[in-house]
């Protein structure tokens, strides 16, 4: 079984969340390294950026600079020991699904352009399985025929 983790699935392995157990279960009952793209990548590390300008900004919620250097270092780690892989998609099949996707879907779900690209390009890798804590983007996994976890 081929694995993708998309960033919700990643912001709560690395940052505390309430299924951030759930995140870490999930990691350590997977025998093989699981895929992620450069967009996940790059996705993740704006979204702990994002959180780091909402705490300085007053909001409630968010990082301080200090967790999200942590948290972003663990990352990085993880990803040069080999638990995440970084696939490389041929990015225009990744497209065309992606268009088949949204006209599928967006209407009913609302979807989000980097939700459908992330399922666009499990698709195009041939994963079984996919890894969201986004109950939204849960909907069209499972729509399109993954087994969606945790």
């Amino acid at each position: 079984m081929s694995t993708f983790a998309e960033t919700s699935f990643l912001f709560a392995f690395y940052f505390p969340r309430a299924v951030s157990e759930q995140a870490v279960v999930k990691m350590q009952s997977l025998p093989a390294p699981t895929q992620i793209s450069s967009l996940v990548r790059y996705e993740f590390q704006q979204a702990v950026w994002f959180e780091v300008w909402r705490r300085a900004n007053g909001h409630l919620y968010g990082l301080n600079p200090p967790d999200a250097q942590t948290g972003l270092a663990a990352f990085d780690l993880d990803l040069q020991q080999g638990l995440w892989d970084i696939a490389r998609p041929d990015w225009e099949n990744v497209i065309v699904r992606a268009q088949r996707l949204t006209l599928s879907h967006t209407p009913r779900y609302g979807m989000r352009a980097l939700d459908i690209l992330h399922v666009a390009t499990a698709q195009q890798l041939a994963v079984t399985e996919f890894l969201t804590f986004d109950a939204n983007q849960r909907r069209i996994v499972v729509a399109e025929g993954f087994a969606a976890s945790p």
